[in-house]
């Protein structure tokens, strides 16, 4: 009956309405997690470099130490890009010069409590 109705709504309402209620639909029967995408990411107003202070240390591992510490459990997608100049995460350090990069984007995801529990 569900099905049926969300497909007379892709009929009857158009493509945004129906959207709409695909997602009302998929929210009622699938558990939905908690995310949040970080854009040009920033510690005191300054680039969070993509390597953490020991310098070979880089990407995911350190974008999820990022999420950790804005409250998520990992990133799950993350961008960089060559700076002149970023502060480390971990400690007071800086990078610093040609082989610097830092992060553009971060995205955090922390699944919600069901999916947690099923996945113990």
């Amino acid at each position: 009956m569900k099905r049926k109705f969300a497909l007379a709504a892709l009929l009857l309402l158009g493509l945004d309405a129906a959207v709409g209620v695909a997602l009302v639909f998929l929210a009622g029967s699938q558990a939905l997690a908690a995310s949040r995408s970080y854009s040009l990411p920033t510690d005191g107003g300054q680039a969070i470099s993509a390597c953490l202070a020991d310098g070979s240390t880089c990407g995911k591992p350190v974008a999820d130490q990022f999420c950790k510490m804005a409250g998520y459990s990992e990133s799950i997608l993350f961008q960089r890009q060559p700076v002149t100049a970023a502060i480390v995460i971990d400690g007071p350090a800086r990078c610093e010069g040609d082989t610097c990069q830092a992060f553009t984007r971060i995205k955090c995801y922390t699944p919600v409590e069901e999916e947690q529990a099923a996945a113990e």
